[in-house]
């Protein structure tokens, strides 16, 4: 990698709100606020956290699956978009979500 490599992977102030209904009355649940990472090429990126703070949130923003509220997510430097056929985009730039279960998830027969 090179000192002014550009990020693989870029998000940029990313919120992710959803309309939820409490007491009758519309509210917004915030499951992101004003994210921020880049990851470079070589990194590795652990997302952890407890129950409920929004891993699995942040995961699917960044590969696509989930359009953000705000904010801005690039691959290679180029806008990531949320427009295309669930999961396309994600798959044709190779990007993939490790869940909490790796034995699950993984073929132990293939190499990360």
């Amino acid at each position: 990698m090179t000192a002014n490599a550009p990020p693989l992977l870029e998000v940029r102030n990313v919120s992710v709100h959803f309309p939820v209904r409490s007491a009758g009355r519309r509210a917004r649940l915030h499951a992101l606020d004003d994210v921020s990472l880049s990851v470079f090429e070589g990194d590795v990126l652990g997302i952890v956290g407890e129950s409920g703070c929004g891993k699995s949130t942040l995961g699917r923003t960044m590969i696509g699956l989930q359009r953000p509220t705000d904010g801005q997510i690039t691959v290679a430097g180029e806008p990531l978009r949320t427009d295309a056929r669930r999961g396309a985009e994600a798959y044709r730039l190779g990007l993939q979500m490790v869940f909490q279960d790796p034995v699950g998830s993984l073929n132990p027969r293939m190499t990360v």
